[in-house]
């Protein structure tokens, strides 16, 4: 009955995927995707919520609250299938044999899944996608035209007041011997360029990875960017880097040039404009 319900019920066609009833019982397992789906209005779809790794966007909290939280982390597979979920989305780490399960077997459980392309490329414009493809599954294809139309307008604004020059950037996640940092390759070296900076980490082949702090010292970043989240806040890095780092004694440290953005900021989703208006103001004071 489950095989037959997942034939009738999904179509696979180009452009994405096309739902005959869109889902009723959708779980997130991310906190972007959540806020996608409560910024399109897919809230009274939601059974459950899990990884969250910061406060939830002020506009959306009201909403939020109202959905259960299954898990501050990964809910057991046990805690998942007890919500007898019909769609599932989030990071791609969910779909592993230990965790959740492959898609295959969520799928032949009558689960679909969609995983946001724009969490293995470098490109804005994949944000966009996504968020419409989930106006298309959930069927508010007008709320999701209307959100990414908002975002692309404030970019354009945005893109027309930044200077040339670009501002250096040391993007610091953690790390005390080798510093774990930004790479080139996914949306946050993206959101940096877009708000005028250059990541001296660009060359990275990978949304994150190891850089060094040889190379920190020998660009000379101008802003010290650091990724906050979990039980090593941004407080505890800013101190580790002031006292015990090989920057301690840079310009940037001793001038306090040190910014905060979220994890959650330059994960894909609603707030990546956001965080480059952002990062924009703490660059260049430029404000829209």
């Amino acid at each position: 009955m489950r095989k037959l319900y997942k034939i009738i019920v999904l179509l696979v066609i180009t452009g994405g995927l096309v739902y005959a009833n869109p889902p009723k019982r959708a779980i997130s397992t991310a906190q972007f995707t959540t806020e996608i789906l409560l910024s399109i209005g897919a809230q009274d779809r939601m059974i459950g919520t899990a990884y969250l790794d910061s406060e939830i966007l002020p506009e959306l909290k009201e909403t939020y609250e109202k959905i259960p939280i299954l898990s501050r982390k990964l809910p057991t597979k046990e805690k998942f299938y007890s919500q007898n979920p019909d769609f599932l989305t989030g990071w791609s780490s969910v779909l592993t044999p230990a965790n959740l399960g492959p898609i295959k077997e969520l799928e032949e459980n009558g689960v679909q899944v969609y995983i946001m392309k724009s969490l293995t490329t470098n490109k804005i414009e994949d944000v966009f996608e996504d968020i419409l493809e989930y106006g298309k599954i959930f069927q508010l294809e007008k709320n999701a035209e209307r959100l990414v139309y908002e975002m692309k307008e404030e970019l354009n604004k945005l893109r027309e007041k930044l200077p040339k020059k670009k501002i250096k950037v040391f993007p610091y996640d953690s790390g005390e011997s080798v510093p774990f940092v930004i790479g080139g390759k996914g949306i946050g070296n993206t959101i940096i360029e877009l708000a005028g900076g250059e990541n001296i980490f660009k060359d990275i082949n990978s949304s994150f990875g190891n850089g060094s702090w040889e190379r920190a010292i020998l660009d000379e970043p101008d802003v010290i960017l650091i990724v906050d989240y979990g039980d090593l806040t941004y407080e505890k890095k800013v101190k580790f880097i002031r006292e015990k780092s090989w920057l301690k004694d840079f310009e940037a440290v001793k001038n306090n040039r040190f910014i905060k953005i979220e994890l959650a900021d330059i994960s894909p989703g609603v707030r990546n404009v956001k965080a480059i208006k952002k990062l924009a103001k703490e660059f260049y004071n430029i404000e829209i």
